[in-house]
């Protein structure tokens, strides 16, 4: 299983294994502690969790205020 995170630093969405217990993210090289980070989806591959972040940026460009 894979989930889409958000980063608390910089608020971009990354992608993680369930099995992490932490990830650095790659835009800001923040380190980041799974269990205490928003979760905003869930996927059974890393492919549908990458499609997921696709969708995610999309409705962010359109909506601005998410």
């Amino acid at each position: 299983m894979h989930m889409v995170i958000v980063c608390s630093k910089c608020g971009q969405l990354l992608l993680a294994k369930n099995t992490q217990k932490t990830r650095r993210c790659p835009h800001c090289e923040a380190r980041l502690v799974l269990e205490k980070v928003k979760k905003v989806a869930h996927a059974k591959s890393a492919s549908e969790a990458s499609s997921l972040i696709r969708a995610l940026k999309r409705k962010r460009a359109d909506s601005p205020n998410l």
